[in-house]
């Protein structure tokens, strides 16, 4: 909790200071505009994107492996002092006395080798289960990548109704500030030609400064609220932006018939499709293991050119000599001590529970869908009533305040029932507040975000 509203500490500071520096024509967003504008801009979504062209990437890597390879290199030495080596005297001299030796120095004192190897990959289980893998990689990338922006489209959401529903506290709270003001001075008026008592005045005081608080802090929590929405679309701090969209219109645009009426597609869900690739990577690895009993095959050849010169001049005269090696290498396993044997069966039981998680993740995704839609249908039930409240709670409050002027309700009844209507009005602000989300959870429980 700490955290939270060190955040908002945070961005407060930061509003407060790019207030001065801010742009001189401000940018207006409506919801769908600021959720598109954060796909593209947000730190998620677009780390999301490195991981996809890094996962790109490494399918070529591995694809690579199986695709001719090509290697030179080129050694170079020098004898200062070529070795002696020692003979029996008598190979070159019958004559010569037993146990006597020849001293003879063999090669020169510049040598040089080139070797260039061209070498194929023939077969190789792992290499096709690698390749799969890389592919698997990629996909869990892309899952990712479509979950970062369901995430960020329903951060975004979230911030953007509760902005507006703050400044929708704030005109209400204006509203009733002025009137509230108005009464406030009328009576200080009647308290002045005798009409109304001192108690009456300390009432209403009471009230209006109560309001100005809250006022003042609903503009904090717009300014603060309105900072962590640009932080969440990645837009500059320092720049203003407006919110194009109201709460009529929003709220115009649900159409809860069809939203109750839609089932769930588990292949369109992000969450489900990425259980699944990770199942489908589980089989890969049990593949991998299993391949570890499989032989590898591959071919090489190899281009030698060698040079012996007892002077540094390898490339002014002289010549190269040239050698060929064409050759296979057969890998074959034979036996391991049951190493293998373990690494499949510890493989099969990962497997094992991958699948598990895809049954569990698709119930969890069905029970998830039922508790998302008894949540929307109780928070539209909840809006209808909350708003049948603040429309009794108004009229409560006029006909208090009549009867407050006329001289026949005093002062604590008339703050009464106004406090009595702002908490209809925050109860029906809360209830907006709950249905927004309801909505954006059942959407995103139907994968439609």
């Amino acid at each position: 909790m700490r955290t939270i509203w060190g955040l908002f500490l945070l961005f407060g500071l930061a509003g407060g200071l790019g207030a001065v520096d801010g742009a001189d024509s401000p940018r207006s967003f409506s919801l769908e505009a600021a959720q598109e504008y954060a796909l593209k801009h947000s730190r998620d979504t677009r780390a999301a994107r490195i991981d996809v062209s890094r996962a790109r990437r490494k399918v070529w890597e591995t694809t690579a492996i199986g695709l001719p390879q090509v290697d030179a290199s080129i050694a170079y030495q020098h004898y200062p002092a070529i070795p002696t080596t020692l003979l029996p005297a008598q190979i070159f001299d019958p004559d010569a006395p037993p146990g006597t030796f020849a001293e003879l120095k063999f090669g020169t004192a510049h040598n040089a080798r080139l070797d260039v190897t061209a070498s194929q990959l023939l077969f190789q289980g792992g290499y096709l289960v690698g390749l799969k893998a890389s592919r698997v990689y990629l996909q869990l990338s892309r899952d990712q990548l479509e979950r970062a922006e369901v995430d960020i489209k329903e951060t975004v959401a979230r911030t953007y109704f509760l902005i507006l529903l703050s400044q929708r506290s704030r005109e209400i709270l204006k509203t009733s500030l002025e009137n509230l003001e108005k009464t406030l001075w009328e009576t200080r008026e009647l308290y002045k030609a005798g009409f109304a008592e001192d108690t009456d005045v300390d009432q209403l005081q009471l009230s209006v400064t109560d309001l100005q608080n809250q006022l003042e802090s609903t503009d904090v929590q717009i300014r603060i609220t309105y900072n962590l929405l640009k932080f969440q679309m990645g837009f500059d701090l320092n720049e203003v932006i407006l919110l194009a969209d109201d709460l009529d219109i929003i709220l115009s645009h649900i159409d809860a018939e069809e939203l109750v009426s839609l089932h769930l597609n588990l292949d369109r869900h992000a969450d489900y499709r990425a259980v699944q690739t990770q199942a489908r990577a589980k089989e890969l690895i049990l593949s991998q293991a299993r391949s570890e009993y499989l032989p590898s095959v591959s071919a090489f050849i190899t281009q030698s050119y060698n040079a012996q010169r007892d002077e540094f001049d390898l490339f002014q005269r002289g010549k190269w000599f040239t050698s060929t090696v064409i050759g296979l290498n057969i890998q074959v396993p034979i036996w391991s001590s049951g190493q293998r044997a373990a690494r499949v069966q510890q493989a099969r039981f990962e497997l094992e529970k991958a699948q598990l998680q895809v049954e569990h993740t698709a119930r969890g995704l069905q029970m998830g869908l039922m508790q998302a839609r008894a949540d929307f249908a109780n928070a539209m039930k909840k809006r209808r009533s909350t708003r049948d409240n603040v429309d009794l709670a108004q009229r409560i409050y006029d006909k208090t305040r009549q009867k407050f002027q006329n001289g026949t309700a005093t002062s604590l009844e008339l703050s009464q029932a106004h406090n009595q209507y702002l908490k209809a009005e925050s109860d029906f602000t809360g209830a907006v507040v709950e249905l927004l989300n309801a909505k954006l959870a059942l959407e995103r429980a139907l994968s439609r975000l």
